[in-house]
């Protein structure tokens, strides 16, 4: 099992808790995989590999969904069994670049990436949704040094 607790207040993982879920479910609602090569003239290929990716897809959402419906989440505790940490990851990876392309685009890459601006310069109607991102950046950097 792995433990560890978010850096990041937990008032705030508390109040963008709601909003986490609500963007990961939304994200599942459009989330569909897609064959990378769309001249393949082999449809067999094309389904096997898209059922595939679906199947993963399922167990990376599942995986992330036992930790954001633990009660222990909303106040920046991260319980993990060590199997479903790549799982997870993988998951996170897709919600903050749904998170991103659907709600920050105010923010540049770099500004998200160094976090070198103002939160107050940035419209109220973004902010929220830059501390989902934020704190699932933190829960990916603990998994990540936690595998190391």
């Amino acid at each position: 099992m792995i433990e560890f607790r978010l850096q990041i207040d937990s008032r705030i993982t508390r109040a963008v808790a709601p909003l986490i879920i609500k963007c990961f479910s939304d994200c599942g609602k459009i989330s569909t995989p897609s064959f990378p090569y769309p001249n393949e003239n082999d449809q067999e290929l094309a389904d096997a590999w898209k059922n595939s990716l679906r199947e993963d897809m399922v167990r990376d959402r599942q995986s992330l969904a036992r930790l954001l419906n633990n009660p222990k989440f909303c106040h920046g505790y991260v319980e993990l069994e060590e199997d479903a940490i790549e799982l997870v990851l993988r998951a996170i990876t897709e919600l903050r670049l749904y998170i991103r392309e659907s709600s920050l685009q105010p923010f540049s890459d770099s500004e998200l990436e160094s976090g070198d601006f103002s939160l107050s310069g940035k419209p109220k109607d973004c902010q929220t949704f830059y501390l989902a991102y934020l704190v699932l950046a933190e829960v990916q950097e603990g998994l990540i040094a936690e595998m190391v």
